[in-house]
């Protein structure tokens, strides 16, 4: 098991656990949010390809257009 923080939030997962089952486990498409990992914001294909390791600091902000 590992834990991350998400939002403030503290999380316990199995280890290997990919950053996109994560944000689908929480409702959340990977392709319609900005996730900061550790204080880098990542781009859509690091997100993708991203597994979440012990002690991880995420902030997940949701992205939303309009005019």
């Amino acid at each position: 098991m590992i834990n991350i923080t998400a939002n403030g939030e503290t999380f316990s997962l199995a280890a290997g656990t990919a950053l996109p089952d994560f944000l689908a486990e929480r409702g959340q498409a990977p392709e319609r949010v900005v996730v900061e990992r550790n204080g880098e914001a990542l781009t859509q294909s690091e997100a993708k390809a991203a597994t979440l390791e012990n002690g991880d600091v995420l902030e997940i902000v949701r992205i939303v257009a309009g005019g």
